[in-house]
């Protein structure tokens, strides 16, 4: 097996007993993989990141805790609570105290910001410029026609930054250089975007970034509905444990998800309690008009990746038939007999069907796991 990587925001919890556990890399070296259930995998990657507590053990004896979930030793099953915020009358002057609070946490460090040219890292930089917070900027960008406007607000944005680095997404598609992926506790969707990330990783080392804010979340806070009476965010969802772990902690690296920090979280659900779904974030164009480029003020738009998840597929599908292989051949499960796949790649690849999509991203970040751990 090949050497351990540390997994700080990852731990298990033993089914049976309760009893935690930090990792369970000796069991693993022991043979425990050969336990391992891949079509609980592909039950999870169906089922959601918000359907988590019905997740199922993909090593059986013990489920995965990371951010935001909590053992329920009674029912012997996860739960993810969302904690009800404070009510008060926020306005726009709480949310700058909020994010002069959060933006105060890392004085003294170089922050960088994954810039994506939409909303909501776009909001993170026009707050940072009003707080006089220094920063510097990284990011994927393609000049597929799909996403002209992203390209173009990222190109203004880095204007204010110390430094940026932008970089070409066709050269790093989804399910790319799956053979690099470092070997990690159970199989987890988040292996599919490891070659983006890792070049993103990298340009923050090379730029001396330590902390790189991410728009994560932003979607749910200023698009969805928010009951007067209920709190409904999950924002332990918006961290990626596994990325943070096998790919951003070892370039010395720490993401933060700055929709994530409970300040700025109490201030928009209050500041947008009562309010219906807003999937096009008018109110937040509007509110924040003062802090975003002028173009995501006055015009909405929607960026497509399927294009970019289509392309990485297709493009890697004679890489994707050897590591199936090859995570057959290791583990001896049938679940990688080659007709199975062959089942699914059978499909019309360009068909946008998203539960195809998912089953066959869950198979490969199955398979690369088990090529991880022991090829």
């Amino acid at each position: 097996m090949r050497a351990r990587t540390v997994q700080s925001n990852l731990r298990f919890v033993e089914i049976e007993s309760g009893n935690e556990r930090d990792n369970l890399w000796n069991d693993l070296e022991s043979g425990y993989w050969r336990e391992a259930l891949p079509a609980n995998h592909e039950h999870n990657v169906i089922c959601g990141m918000l359907n988590r507590p019905d997740w199922l053990p993909i090593l059986p004896r013990h489920y995965a805790i990371v951010e935001g979930l909590r053992w329920n030793n009674t029912d012997k099953r996860i739960d993810e609570a969302a904690h009800m915020p404070r009510s008060f009358n926020a306005d726009m002057a709480n949310l700058l105290e909020a994010a002069d609070v959060f933006f105060a946490r890392f004085h003294g460090k170089h922050i960088g910001v994954q810039l994506s040219g939409g909303v909501d890292s776009s909001l993170i930089i026009g707050l940072m410029k009003h707080l006089s917070v220094p920063y510097s900027l990284v990011g994927m960008t393609t000049n597929r026609y799909e996403f002209r406007t992203e390209s173009f607000i990222q190109k203004k944005l880095r204007d204010g930054a110390n430094k940026t680095i932008l970089i070409d997404y066709e050269d790093h598609l989804p399910i790319t250089r799956l053979n690099d992926v470092p070997p990690h506790q159970q199989p987890d969707l988040s292996a599919c975007g490891y070659s983006s990330n890792m070049a993103m990783a990298q340009a923050c080392t090379e730029l001396g970034i330590e902390v790189l804010l991410t728009g994560a979340g932003g979607d749910v806070l200023l698009g969805t509905e928010v009951p007067a009476n209920t709190f409904n965010w999950r924002t332990g969802i918006f961290h990626d444990t596994w990325m943070q772990d096998i790919v951003y902690a070892p370039q010395g690296v720490q993401v933060v998800p700055f929709f994530a920090d409970r300040g700025v979280v109490e201030c928009i659900w209050n500041m947008r309690k009562g309010q219906p779904e807003d999937p096009r974030k008018l109110w937040a164009r509007k509110m924040f008009s003062d802090f975003l480029p002028r173009e995501l003020v006055d015009y909405t738009f929607k960026g497509d990746f399927w294009g970019l998840y289509i392309d990485g597929l297709i493009n890697n599908l004679p890489h994707l038939r050897k590591i199936h292989d090859l995570a057959c051949e290791l583990s001896n499960n049938h679940y990688f007999e080659r007709s199975k796949l062959d089942e699914l790649l059978s499909h019309d690849l360009c068909n946008c069907d998203q539960r195809l999509y998912q089953r066959i991203e869950s198979r490969m970040s199955s398979a690369v796991w088990y090529v991880s751990l022991l090829s």
